[in-house]
């Protein structure tokens, strides 16, 4: 950011009822007066109706635009943002109107990049803008949300402040060895550590739901063949989309669709029924369905409920057995021939769901069975205290944790005060990178990058 004026579509592409313009920089409001002359007098905030012209004389479009001045603007600099109709040939206009009048086409991310630049907001804030405008669920924008509001952030300062009121303290007891002035304890040094690597495990433990929350659930259907796989999964998506067929062998490849169960994605994926084959193509097929099961966070295993189980369905849930996987006895609007109880004893003390995947009936507790295998402790904990770290938070963290480990063992073999000064100085820039106060220009550029352009 070298102080260029930036523009964009904010709004995603396409016709549209209303589009937004967004321009901000040091000549967003020269632009804007020079599209409408009328702009001269508006007050910072303030919505006005106006004519927009192009450099040309020509008239664009009748649209609303604001000007926010700096640094009450999202990004802090001078903003203005044009609400106009949403035919792409009239946003194409208007933005080649302004970057004739000498702004430039922004990048990813460029917006929010800016408001990071200009303290608006932190790292952790700026990433939580592009989880809330990717998310599906209430619950990730709940948490999305929260992090926005600076419920990560909070905790970081409280931790990032403690450590340095420690540096404090050491670094007196080296700049001032010979006088007698209150110094660093070995002992409250090392409580404080302690305690504040605690804190970190407690936030640690919401990565696995921060993954869960953001990447999606895989859940892989697998079974033999004509168990009723592909109609059990036409019913969890709600559509006819894979081939349903008394034909065996009908699904070769695996397919895949999302869904979303209690405010948590999951993807979804139908598989070739398994069986001795001579056809290569479905021997295929086979393979990559238990490939893509092996990979699963969920299997479900599909069998045909009005016949009783076989050992070899057995034997091929014990391949899987490492994934949680659930055991499913479709075709229940048939009659069972075996009870669920008696199946579960079989394969293991399994869960096991009855369901009709053409009636619908058992296909809510199927959904919340796939629930409760995935939320466990740390959706729920997540639902309480809306904080779930990313990868890239979660590694920053674990180096805090392992530089003040080294201090506390530094302080052990009595180092002196200089050793642990430079261990705790690794910690505090190691809780700078969770919040983007110490951070390299290309771990920006990977941030930024998640964005879409005229965020």
């Amino acid at each position: 950011m070298d102080g260029e004026t930036v523009v964009a579509l904010a709004t995603p592409p396409g016709e549209s009822g209303i589009a937004v313009v967004r321009i901000s920089g040091k000549r967003a409001v020269d632009i804007i007066e020079g599209m409408s002359p009328g702009a001269a007098g508006w007050k910072s905030h303030e919505m006005h109706l106006s004519r927009l012209g192009n450099i040309n004389g020509e008239i664009l479009d009748e649209a609303l635009a604001v000007c926010m001045l700096a640094p009450n603007s999202y990004t802090g600099e001078d903003v203005v943002e044009i609400s106009c109709h949403g035919s792409m040939h009239v946003t194409g206009a208007i933005i080649e109107d302004i970057i004739s009048r000498g702004a430039e086409q922004a990048g990813q991310g460029e917006f929010t990049k800016r408001a990071y630049l200009n303290g608006r907001m932190d790292l952790v804030q700026a990433e939580a803008v592009a989880d809330l405008i990717s998310s599906e669920t209430r619950l990730q924008s709940r948490v999305a949300l929260a992090h926005l509001g600076g419920s990560l952030s909070r905790k970081m300062v409280e931790i990032e402040n403690g450590l340095l009121g420690q540096l404090a303290l050491v670094e007196v007891s080296i700049d001032f060895s010979e006088e007698d002035i209150e110094t660093w304890s070995a002992e409250r040094l090392t409580e404080i550590s302690v305690e504040t690597r605690g804190k970190i495990s407690v936030l640690l433990e919401s990565e696995m739901a921060g993954r869960k929350l953001r990447q999606g659930i895989r859940i892989t259907i697998l079974g033999p063949r004509n168990a009723g796989k592909s109609s059990l999964y036409n019913a969890l998506i709600g559509e006819e989309r894979a081939i349903v067929s008394e034909i065996p062998g009908t699904t070769r490849d695996v397919l895949r669709e999302r869904i979303h169960i209690g405010g948590l994605t999951y993807y979804l994926e139908d598989t070739a029924g398994i069986a001795d084959t001579g056809c290569e193509i479905e021997a295929r097929g086979i393979s990559m369905g238990r490939e893509a099961a092996r990979g699963a966070d969920i299997v479900l295993f599909v069998l045909d409920g009005s016949h009783r189980s076989r050992a070899e369905d057995r034997e091929e849930l014990r391949n899987v057995s490492a994934v949680e996987h659930i055991v499913v006895l479709n075709k229940s609007d048939l009659g069972l021939a075996e009870s669920t109880a008696d199946v579960a004893g079989r394969f293991g003390e399994a869960d096991v769901i009855a369901v009709s995947a053409l009636g619908g009936e058992g296909l809510a507790d199927l959904r919340s069975a796939i629930f409760g295998r995935t939320v466990g402790g740390d959706i729920s904990k997540l639902e309480k205290e809306r904080i779930a770290l990313n990868t890239r938070q979660s590694n920053a963290l674990k180096d805090v944790s392992a530089a003040l480990a080294r201090m506390e063992k530094e302080i052990e073999r009595k180092a002196g005060p200089e050793i642990v000064s430079m261990e705790l100085r690794e910690a505090i820039d190691a809780c700078g990178k969770v919040t983007g106060r110490s951070v390299s220009q290309d771990l920006l550029d990977t941030v930024f990058s998640r964005f879409c352009i005229g965020k």
